[in-house]
């Protein structure tokens, strides 16, 4: 059963329909095109191969924390999806350590990719997405939550941090 309050939140906002990966995946395509079309310049090859081992552990730990995640809401019954009402409150796992485990994790798949396929410039486009996240996602998620869960998700709110 959902609360009237839950149930009366207002439409999700355009920035969370379209979905933090659809935007994290746009701004890192504009990133790596206008890279290639100007021609921008690559780190030394000295440095390369590091920062390649660097993203591949990035993007490969960011997989990990997302597929735990993921089976957080499958086992706890609950959406994933930021603009459908949540059944549960999810307080496990890497929920313990930060509110966002999947959205650290799709930044964290972002840098790992951008180094591990020589695509630095991509970063350059990174705080886009990250905004969107921080000022539109985010907050309108967080405003759904505490008008479903109340003073247990203010609770959890001051005991772990949104990001990390």
């Amino acid at each position: 059963m959902v609360s009237d309050a839950a149930s009366a939140a207002p439409r999700a906002p355009f920035l969370v329909r379209s979905t933090s990966p659809v935007q994290c995946v746009l701004a890192f395509l504009v990133g790596a095109g206008l890279q290639h079309a100007l021609g921008l310049p690559l780190p030394a090859e000295t440095v390369r191969p590091a920062l390649q081992l660097v993203g591949t552990v990035l993007a490969n730990t960011s997989l990990v924390l997302a597929l735990c995640s993921f089976a957080l809401f499958v086992r706890r019954r609950t959406t994933i999806i930021p603009a459908h009402t949540p059944a549960r409150l999810i307080l496990a796992g890497p929920f313990r350590l930060t509110r966002n485990p999947i959205y650290v994790s799709q930044v964290m798949a972002y840098v790992g990719l951008a180094l591990m396929l020589d695509l630095p410039w991509a970063l350059v486009l990174l705080p886009l997405p990250v905004l969107a996240l921080q000022y539109a996602i985010i907050p309108f998620e967080e405003a759904r939550l505490q008008a479903r869960f109340g003073a247990e998700y203010t609770a959890y709110m001051r005991a772990v941090r949104r990001w990390l």
